[in-house]
């Protein structure tokens, strides 16, 4: 699926970095409303640098343990403070990915069995405390004495996180023409930027539609490789969400 959003389609590969099809290309994985990262028609098109005073809301929020319930709740206010300061901000459906990311923060980042507390998740992040309330940006690492979950996260326990936050607080689709000018996203299941989920399966399958199907360029297209390459990513993609999601076979 990552290929299918960022990458080159036809060499089957994915940069990741900032060149041609990468993850930090905008609106495909990467997207407004980050957990640390300015939205890219804010900051002069850097969306990817380490941004401390958004780490430090996030650490404020949580207080020390970033659980499912605080980045639930961070996601929403991340959401309202981007749609508010963004006169072009974007809330489509690859968007839900941000709260898959947000559950790696106390699904994979504490070591198999601890707490995601603050050492945990700044180490990952690379923030550093600057003495006086603020954070400060020093190399990612993995913790001391870090080891993996004992199972695999797999794309079914991803989509009932994401299913699990989204609901906690949902927020519509779409996006701005202007600032306080919010233009509701009709695609699939969402209609008039209204979603209402269900279940993981209704998670999946409308990822796979964003994959597979193209979204009205209205707002912002998804999809920019040719119909020949999509047809041969969905010849691969199609029978995984069957099997994981039951989701129906698209035709490209």
């Amino acid at each position: 699926m990552g290929v299918g959003l960022d990458g080159d389609l036809t060499t089957g590969k994915l940069s990741l970095g900032t060149k041609q099809q990468g993850l930090a290309i905008h609106g495909k994985f990467e997207a407004d409303a980050s957990l640390t990262r300015n939205d890219y028609y804010t900051n002069n098109g850097d969306n990817y640098s380490f941004n401390g005073t958004l780490f430090g809301f996030m650490n404020d929020e949580c207080g020390g343990n970033f659980d499912r319930a605080c980045m639930s709740r961070y996601r929403k206010k991340r959401y309202d403070a981007s749609r508010s300061e963004n006169g072009q901000f974007t809330f489509i459906p690859t968007a839900l990915l941000l709260y898959g990311a947000s559950s790696f923060l106390y699904e994979l980042m504490p070591t198999n069995g601890g707490p995601p507390d603050l050492a945990t998740i700044s180490s990952f992040f690379g923030a550093k405390s600057d003495g006086n309330g603020g954070w400060t940006h020093v190399p990612e690492r993995i913790p001391d004495n870090w080891f993996s979950r004992a199972t695999p996260y797999t794309g079914t326990d991803v989509t009932a996180e994401i299913l699990a936050q989204y609901l906690a607080y949902p927020v519509a689709f779409g996006g701005n023409v202007g600032k306080g000018n919010f233009v509701g996203l009709d695609f699939g299941p969402i209609k008039n930027g209204q979603w209402s989920p269900a279940s993981a399966s209704d998670v999946g399958c409308l990822l796979q539609q964003v994959v597979l199907a193209a979204v009205p360029n209205t707002i912002q297209g998804l999809i920019s490789a040719p119909l020949s390459a999509l047809s041969g990513i969905a010849a691969k993609i199609n029978p995984i969400f069957a099997q994981d999601f039951g989701c129906p076979a698209i035709t490209v």
